[in-house]
């Protein structure tokens, strides 16, 4: 561990706000363990936990998922979080020189990804909030790493009240100061606190609560109230969780969707007082809006599904290719050259794409990705005279297809085969209603000669477009250099199953 680190760590002033404001044995873990709960959700981690981090050790005042109660301070990832004061995640420990011989990383639990962020009490960073997991994981978006901030903020005014009631120092001003400053991280994180008295079924709550569930505010709520606001279809469910948790010691969780806001909530709590007889008699909880989590999953839902209809695509086109390749080439070394070619093409189309998540890419991009192999100078040789033209994955796919096609073409035989050899894209208007327009006109090249027997390249570009998004393409072999007329439904279907 660096100069810097160590120093941090030993600051005594550190040291003396870990020692003065937080006491080890005894502490209330309560509220510690739904907030490494609410972290272990929103990450979807196996593991969570509140650590404090002394001079030569950490210990957990929380965790889920671990099977220590301390480690070493030069085990601990979060002294680098403590360090900086700023959030601090490892994608891959096994991948970070500084972490491949760690215990936690080659030993139980081989913690592959990591996220902490600073807990600060009266200004001072004692300790971090954390998810780890098991397997490696990209960056968190800035968004989930906020929400693990804000539920550190949680967990620095728990730290502090705790303080206040067990020392009973606080000024009635400063403890009000330290509640608002809970309340308003709870409203950041988009959490709203509540109690349910079974008995009389009022629930005591705040105003985060009643805008959650769409109910006029200031008015008195009551567990019907909130139940009749959850979506019908997640009624039973709601109903079987609370049953459960009322007929047992298990915390209650569920997750619901409200009718009149469309929020998705996750409602966790446990029963905090029964009857004599072991009725229960009160319920103390939270509820998080976890409506950005849900839109997250579904978007992946819906990506995972059309990455699969792609794949089946692109193993037909793979497979059409290669018998077309494999029949109009004179020998091994023919097919492969043009075989490598084409699954080229196809890679490179597929990677603009998915680094766009499957939406849409321009064509100056994808013009540039297919050409610039084949170009002496691409920037001097390549002139595209279009506006921006946004090209749905179909027709990326085929375009890639084509304009990979037509640039082997004039590597070999036409404009880009000589350095003042030049090509222009334009985009004419005079095109039909119903479809764009691009046209590749090349100049300054050797006489062009039409072939005498079209070639599977020849094939490929007049045919391309036309099974993938119901285009088509026409190539004009004029002496003064190629010219091919690119036509692009503006409707188009669906990729079929094969290309021909």
């Amino acid at each position: 561990m660096n100069d810097k680190i160590n120093k941090i760590l030993d600051d005594p002033v550190r040291l003396d706000a870990l020692s003065r404001f937080i006491v080890r044995s005894g502490s209330p873990t309560q509220d510690f363990d739904t907030i490494t709960m609410l972290a272990a959700e929103r990450f979807a981690a196996p593991i969570a936990a509140v650590g404090l981090i002394a001079r030569e050790h950490k210990w957990f005042q929380t965790h889920l998922g671990l099977d220590v109660e301390e480690v070493p301070a030069e085990s601990a990832f979060g002294s680098y979080a403590i360090a900086s004061g700023e959030p601090f995640v490892i994608e891959d420990a096994t991948r970070d020189p500084r972490f491949v011989d760690n215990p936690l990383v080659v030993g139980e639990p081989h913690v592959r990804f990591y996220v902490g962020v600073p807990i600060i009490v009266h200004g001072q960073r004692v300790g971090t909030l954390s998810v780890m997991d098991i397997a490696p994981r990209p960056r968190p978006s800035d968004e989930a790493i906020a929400m693990l901030g804000r539920l550190a903020a949680l967990c620095g005014s728990f730290y502090e009240l705790s303080d206040a009631a067990r020392r009973g120092l606080f000024s009635e001003r400063a403890m009000s100061h330290a509640e608002t400053r809970q309340a308003m991280a709870m409203r950041a994180a988009k959490i709203a606190s509540w109690s349910w008295d079974l008995r009389t079924d009022i629930v005591d709550c705040d105003e985060t609560l009643r805008t959650m569930f769409g109910l006029p505010p200031g008015l008195p709520v009551s567990g019907r109230d909130l139940l009749g606001a959850v979506r019908p279809q997640d009624v039973d469910g709601l109903r079987a969780a609370l049953r459960e948790t009322f007929g047992s010691e298990e915390d209650f969780s569920g997750e619901f969707r409200v009718e009149a806001t469309g929020k998705w909530l996750l409602g966790l709590g446990r029963v905090f007082e029964r009857t004599p007889d072991g009725k229960p008699a009160a319920v103390l909880g939270v509820y998080i809006d976890i409506s950005a989590t849900k839109e997250s999953e579904e978007k992946t839902r819906l990506l995972l599904r059309e990455l699969n209809h792609r794949v089946k695509n692109t193993l037909a086109m793979l497979q059409s290719l290669a018998g077309q390749t494999l029949r109009r080439s004179r020998n091994d070394k023919e097919f492969t050259i043009a075989f490598s070619g084409r699954l080229q093409a196809l890679a490179a189309a597929h990677t603009l794409l998915s680094d766009r998540e499957w939406e849409s890419i321009d064509l100056y991009t994808l013009l540039k990705t297919q050409v610039s192999p084949y170009a002496l100078d691409f920037d001097s040789q390549v002139e595209l005279a279009c506006p921006e033209l946004p090209l749905n994955p179909d027709e990326a796919l085929g375009l890639g297809l084509v304009l990979h096609e037509l640039a082997t073409n004039a590597a070999k035989f036409g404009a880009l085969s000589r350095s003042v050899g030049r090509v222009l894209v334009t985009c004419p208007p005079e095109g039909p209603s119903d479809a764009r327009v691009i046209e590749w006109v090349e100049s300054g090249g050797p006489p062009v000669k039409p072939p005498h027997e079209g070639g599977f390249g020849t094939i490929l570009i007049a045919r391309s477009l036309d099974k993938i998004v119901g285009s088509s393409v026409e190539v004009d072999y004029l002496p003064e250099g190629l010219r091919a007329r690119i036509r692009i439904a503006n409707t188009p279907k669906r990729a079929t199953s094969t290309l021909w």
